[in-house]
């Protein structure tokens, strides 16, 4: 009698186990409480979520292309025109034409000459690299806001200590710029011939490139 009362409550315990889960929810074939518990709780990406992590802006530090935003001119480039980029690749771009007998930076895509913007090389033929980059308008801003026109005066407030001024070897003799650089770089501020970089005086060209104390000109 003893046996048969044992069985019969095991066969009950098993009936509300297979019926009811924790919390009082039915589960289904295939699934545990348990799973069925996690799963509720595991956290998904809200709309704000994904947008966050999607890049808007040339400040994202994700991967995003350069292009992405307004260009601006760093010791790495203006925007998708990185320094160190084979004329080849700058070629197929359209942003060089051919190498004509002209000086360098008329080989600069028409459009971009358009707006100011410059392009040299380093080296000739299949090893020419974008050694140079030049503003001649305040189409284009550097990263820190320093255009075409601006004066020493703005430069000193939007660099501070990172301004400089340098004297560099040129087509007809020594000169002085306004200078900021970042290792082996350097973003040059050049002015009127004979200036003396009064706060007064306007920046004439913008030149971003390696370091060096020459700087002869275009040809």
């Amino acid at each position: 009698m003893t046996s048969r009362v044992v069985v019969v409550a095991v066969m009950a315990a098993g009936l509300l186990i297979g019926c009811s889960a924790p919390g009082g929810q039915s589960t289904t074939s295939g699934q545990s409480a348990t799973g069925a518990t996690v799963a509720s709780t595991t956290p998904t990406p809200s709309a704000a979520q994904s947008s966050a992590s999607t890049p808007t802006s040339a400040g994202s530090t994700s991967a995003a292309p350069a292009t992405t935003g307004p260009w601006t001119l760093s010791v790495a480039g203006l925007g998708p025109l990185r320094l160190g980029t084979s004329y080849t690749t700058l070629r197929q771009q359209g942003y060089v034409t051919a190498p004509t007998g002209d000086c360098p930076g008329a080989w600069t895509s028409p459009a971009l000459q358009a707006k100011g913007v410059y392009l040299y090389p380093s080296g000739a033929g299949d090893t020419a690299v974008l050694a140079e980059i030049s503003l001649t308008k305040a189409t284009y801003a550097t990263v820190s806001g320093a255009r075409v026109g601006s004066t020493m005066s703005q430069l000193k407030v939007l660099y501070g200590s990172q301004l400089t001024t340098e004297t560099k070897n040129g087509n007809g003799g020594p000169f002085t710029v306004a200078v900021v650089r970042i290792g082996q770089r350097e973003i040059v501020f050049t002015f009127p011939y004979g200036s003396t970089l009064a706060d007064s005086d306007q920046v004439e060209a913008i030149v971003a490139r390696p370091w060096s104390a020459d700087m002869m000109g275009e040809c």
